[in-house]
């Protein structure tokens, strides 16, 4: 403001000269304008008056300094009075004019801004509504997977149904030759060899079928590692054609469990499933279950059985293990997973009072660890 001022005075200051050096021209008068207007836009109304005071001044002085009192002493101070006053009109009305665009400006500039947040936000709120939108599109193909999937498996059923009539002929079949006198050594292991393979297929059969069956939850006392060998026949012929090789540490003795062996078996198997897709080249599966104490300091002192699935794979990313869990959240290719195994794995494992942790190992690969409670203290 004060360098403003000193300007505003200094064209003061240059027009009187050119005023006394005229005369008493009036059109000069009015050059005393342009300081009065720069003063009052550039330095408010204050600096304007003031301006405008020192401007009318300036104009008393060059006059008297040019004809004395020639007039009437009134009649100088009434043409200075006026000139003064018209002065500090312009002063103000320039000031608010430079007042009223100085708030033009800031409310332009606020509306801009808050335009500008508001662009923002619809622009994320767009982005949110595609993601979202994505997401539906997903979760209703794999919908439609897990539809295709639950087809399929009734499928596999009455196929494996319609096979356990002949594998049962096969098996009598071999018995009859077994029965009678054989001519060599070799026929002999021949049939006993065809009647194992008989009795095998005929085991798979009867687990797929008591898989497939749709049936209320119904615990009774188990055997985990028995329901482990037999989730493991299920999928050997996985195993063997990937090369991977079974490893089995399994504790004997364990306490027997209160656990529904189909649903058990799904969980198990949808386990061995995932650890087979994550070595599609081979590699070695690791099935481990002990019998472990738990400390006093523990909120439920006692013993856990604990079961371990180990594999030789990649492992599992650190940004997918915080969903892991989620429902129609997967990692697969699109057609390979519908996202929900491991969600129904952990639903299961809950229902009878028991827990699931997954991550990775050390050395490399993953590992599921699954806690039981041989005596939970309650069950939904």
């Amino acid at each position: 403001m004060l360098a403003t001022m000193a300007v505003s005075l200094g064209m003061v200051l240059v027009v009187a000269i050119v005023d006394y050096l005229t005369g008493l021209e009036i059109s000069v008068a009015l050059l005393y304008l342009v300081p009065v207007c720069w003063g009052a836009w550039f330095g408010g109304r204050n600096a304007g008056l003031f301006v405008a005071a020192a401007s009318a001044a300036a104009w008393l002085i060059h006059v008297m300094l040019l004809c004395g009192f020639i007039d009437h002493p009134w009649v100088l101070a009434w043409n200075t009075l006026t000139l003064g006053v018209s002065f500090a009109l312009v002063a103000v009305l320039m000031a608010t004019l430079a007042l009223t665009q100085k708030n033009l400006e800031a409310t332009v500039t606020k509306r801009s801004a808050k335009l500008r947040e508001e662009v923002i936000e619809r622009r994320q709120a767009e982005e949110q509504l595609r993601q979202v939108n994505a997401e539906l599109q997903q979760a209703h193909m794999q919908l439609i997977e897990a539809a295709k999937m639950e087809m399929v498996g009734r499928m596999a059923a009455g196929v494996a149904h319609e096979v356990k009539n002949p594998l049962m002929i096969l098996g009598m079949g071999t018995d009859y030759f077994l029965q009678h006198p054989v001519t060599s050594e070799a026929e002999a292991m021949l049939l006993q060899d065809m009647k194992d393979a008989v009795r095998r297929a005929t085991h798979i059969i009867n687990l797929m079928l008591d898989f497939s069956k749709p049936r209320p939850l119904h615990l009774v006392p188990e055997d985990l590692n028995t329901l482990v060998e037999n989730s493991l026949d299920l999928v050997r012929h996985q195993f063997l054609k990937q090369g991977i090789e079974v490893v089995r540490e399994l504790q004997a003795d364990l306490p027997a469990l209160p656990l529904d062996r189909t649903r058990m078996e799904h969980v198990f198997v949808n386990l061995f499933t995932n650890a087979a897709q994550a070595m599609p080249a081979g590699g070695t599966l690791t099935v481990r279950s002990s019998l472990q104490e738990v400390s006093g300091g523990s909120s439920d002192p006692g013993c856990r059985v604990m079961l371990e699935v180990e594999d030789t794979g990649p492992g599992i990313r650190p940004e997918h293990l915080p969903k892991i869990f989620e429902a129609f959240y997967t990692t697969k290719p699109p057609g390979q997973g519908t996202g929900l195994g491991l969600a129904i794995v952990r639903r299961i494992l809950h229902i009878h009072g028991a827990n699931i942790v997954l991550g990775n190992r050390s050395e490399g690969g993953a590992r599921a660890t699954l806690t039981f409670n041989p005596t939970p203290k309650s069950l939904p």
